[in-house]
């Protein structure tokens, strides 16, 4: 008996040792708490006059360390008794050594006006959109232009429609714009839906 009790004190010594020798693998931080890798959210500016049909695209960005510097817009201009969908794409240019360029959801009618840069050292931070909204047009056509702000503090202005008013300035992104996210209605022609509209709406992600 006492044998017995002997083994089993020293079994039990034993696997108090190893359960003292694991190390914890959770995370030193408090429950609730995001861990310390965590990024912070990245500053999103935007505007209020969208519009709302569609869905929101991907979100595309330059090159790590790079910014935008220049746009191109894709526009159908007005054709009087057809179906117009004024402005479709928006085509962003980094100042990368590629000229990296790229857009999130791209629209499907219309031909790309002149690309609009940025004064020389200067890259774009702010934005502005020309919209006409749901409703006031037997045509609606929503996002009918775009133009940004530099920061040298020139403003580059783009070649698109002119229908709608320009709402207010964004917030501005003081390093820069980086990424963006358009809304676009995808073509739905024919009967049930003659009226499209392309894009509607966007939304840049700073740097």
């Amino acid at each position: 008996m006492l044998k017995f009790t002997f083994l089993l004190a020293v079994a039990v010594g034993v696997n108090c040792q190893l359960e003292s020798s694991i190390v914890p693998t959770t995370p030193p931080y408090s429950t609730g708490s995001p861990p310390p890798t965590t990024r912070p959210p990245r500053q999103v500016i935007t505007v209020t006059n969208g519009e709302t049909e569609g869905q929101w695209g991907p979100l595309e960005r330059c090159p790590k360390g790079a910014r935008v510097v220049s746009y191109q817009t894709q526009n159908e201009l007005a054709t009087p008794r057809f179906d117009d969908t004024a402005l479709n794409t928006i085509l962003l240019f980094c100042n990368d050594e590629f000229v990296t360029n790229f857009t999130s959801t791209a629209g499907f009618s219309g031909d790309f006006r002149g690309i609009q840069t940025c004064a020389f050292g200067g890259y774009m931070t702010s934005f502005q959109l020309r919209v006409s909204p749901a409703g006031t047009e037997a045509d609606n056509t929503a996002a009918n232009d775009i133009r940004f702000k530099c920061s040298g503090g020139d403003e580059i202005n783009g070649l698109g429609n002119t229908g709608g008013d320009w709402g207010d300035y964004s917030e501005v992104c003081d390093n820069g714009i980086c990424g963006m996210e358009t809304r676009v209605q995808p073509y739905e022609g024919g009967i049930g839906h003659p009226d499209n509209t392309a894009l509607n709406d966007v939304r840049f992600t700073c740097c």
